[in-house]
């Protein structure tokens, strides 16, 4: 049964320009659940207009989809939020699946996966007035695993004749590169964040490449050939095919990982 909530007004506060300047995507709830305001990003994100979303209920207008039997989105999102009503304090969410109307999909619903967290925004006396909810959209994450594993086991392992020299000539660039990056890193104090996020790329590049030589039985050249040769078929960067190949190592059972297939 549809609910019936009266229209309240839009959210407004000191803050509103950059509410709605932000990227991430933000919506604004009353106490009872009403869609008080939402942003761009939280337009853009969701695939819905502000004005079809101001004071509705927000499990009107966002339902779980019917054609799953599994879903639970509005049952945790429901929880989440009563958390941060009884206790105050902002409530971070699991990743979670919860599926958005998309009238030009086939079904009519878009696969959807999020990390919401759920906020308190008190008034000057101390009571909460609003609730603030934060969504960010990892779906294209949840994906990445399967594009890779498809590409993976679709690639050949190079061979002499066919990829070796380029497989070398690529390797070799690969250990250039990391000798001119370690190079820098004395001079580099202020980038240390950005650096450590290069030198675990590496490390992980590097273990790649040696799962590739023990399922493959080829040599570390080839091995980053294939990697290149995924990440052209996938449009990924080595780097993150890298860092699949090795999450998918560590879920994988003993015994051989994936036979030599093409």
């Amino acid at each position: 049964m549809s609910l019936r909530v009266p229209v309240a007004t839009p959210f407004r506060s000191d803050s509103e320009a950059v509410f709605q300047a932000t990227t991430a995507p933000l919506l604004v709830l009353d106490t009872d659940l009403v869609i008080r305001d939402v942003n761009q990003a939280y337009e853009t994100a969701t695939f819905r207009e502000r004005k079809e979303l101001i004071g509705r209920y927000m499990f009107e207008a966002f339902p779980d989809n019917p054609n799953d039997p599994g879903a639970n989105g509005v049952l945790n999102l429901r929880a989440s939020l009563r958390r941060v009503l009884e206790r105050g304090t902002p409530d971070t969410m699991d990743v979670q699946k919860y599926d958005i109307p998309f009238p030009d999909h086939p079904t009519g619903w878009r696969e959807k996966y999020w990390c919401p967290v759920n906020s308190p925004v008190f008034t000057g006396d101390g009571e909460i007035g609003v609730l603030l909810h934060h969504v960010e959209d990892v779906t294209g994450l949840r994906e990445l695993p399967a594009l890779v594993e498809h590409a993976y086991r679709r690639t050949d392992t190079p061979t002499a004749r066919t990829h070796t020299v380029g497989a070398q000539r690529r390797y070799a660039e690969h250990l250039a590169r990391q000798e001119r990056e370690a190079a820098r890193l004395a001079d580099l104090e202020k980038e240390v964040g950005q650096l450590r996020e290069a030198l675990t790329s590496r490390a992980v590049i590097d273990q790649a490449i040696g799962i590739v030589q023990a399922e493959r039985r080829c040599s570390p050249e080839d091995a980053f050939q294939l990697l290149v040769t995924v990440s052209q078929r996938t449009q990924v960067k080595v780097r993150d095919i890298a860092a699949a190949l090795v999450r998918r190592a560590g879920d994988a059972l003993p015994g051989p990982l994936l036979p030599n297939e093409v």
